[in-house]
């Protein structure tokens, strides 16, 4: 079981470069593209000074595997109350993540509204069935090391896939990170909803999808804008939507939501279909 404080640490060499050790507790066929993010995150808000993340755009140009990590960050622009700032992480020597994160001071002053009118959240977390407990045991064997790190309870589950019709491309789960639900750092913090932010985005689209499908379609770009603090919430409901796929593309919205109804961050990525062949867990299997 992986720790996000921990498994997410950058070391400085100076100069705005760092190391850092990633953990094999957040692979999904390899490391999850959201606690990558997360990692390079952490170096920028050293780098900046700040208080908190205000935004970051991921771009994973490359693949690699858990291990030793070389980060190196720019500071493009610092004004009185933010800084931009650009992350490159590689391994061996090979470009893997590129981030643009902007970095904002606590206290600021300015505009403050949550949406309106709009459809009911769902239950609450606590009100619903550990995913656990939804599942075979026996299906549970072989899960990916990232799953053991969250708590999750699904909303609107199916549990007949195979005889599921083709449906709304929007999965909703309430999940909760463990051993450690919260953390005081808000860079670690912001992690939690970047890491959602990211993970659903496949699944929610192949509910529009029924049948074996031929392609799967990893992250190349995402994108998250943190504007409340949730440092005091065990509970985030990630909601994910990919209306539309086309030409080889996928494109999904994330949004971040509280138990009490606040809207809390804010995101999205853009997904490249390839051949289902292609995949790690096909192309490496024996």
């Amino acid at each position: 079981m992986g720790d996000l404080e921990r498994d997410t640490r950058v070391e400085p060499l100076g100069a705005g470069r760092f190391v850092a050790v990633l953990s094999p507790d957040w692979d999904i066929w390899g490391p999850n593209g959201g606690y990558l993010a997360t990692v390079a995150m952490r170096a920028a808000g050293l780098v900046s000074e700040r208080a908190r993340p205000a935004s970051i755009n991921a771009h994973f140009v490359g693949t690699g595997s858990a291990g030793p990590v070389e980060l190196d960050v720019e500071v493009n622009r610092r004004t009185r109350v933010a800084t931009s700032l650009t992350v490159r992480m590689a391994q061996n020597g090979r470009p893997w993540v590129v981030a643009q994160v902007w970095a904002v001071d606590d206290d600021l002053e300015g505009l403050g509204h949550q949406p309106g009118e709009r459809s009911t959240l769902p239950p609450e977390p606590t009100s619903l069935p550990r995913f656990e407990d939804l599942v075979p045991a026996a299906d549970l064997v072989d899960r990916h090391p990232f799953w053991h790190n969250l708590d999750q309870r699904p909303v609107g589950w199916i549990g007949n896939w195979d005889e599921r019709e083709a449906s709304e491309p929007l999965k909703q789960v309430w999940y909760r990170f463990v051993p450690a639900e919260t953390f005081d750092d808000p860079w670690v913090d912001a992690g939690r909803s970047l890491i959602l932010i990211d993970l659903d985005a496949w699944p929610a689209t192949c509910l529009a999808h029924v049948g074996e499908l031929d392609v799967f379609a990893p992250t190349i770009e995402v994108t998250a804008r943190f504007c409340v603090d949730t440092r005091r919430e065990p509970w985030l409901l990630g909601r994910a939507h990919a209306p539309l796929a086309a030409s080889g593309l996928v494109a999904a919205t994330a949004e971040i939501w509280t138990p009490g109804g606040r809207l809390v961050a804010l995101g999205g990525s853009t997904l490249l279909c390839r051949p289902v062949e292609r995949r790690p867990d096909q192309l490496y299997s024996s």
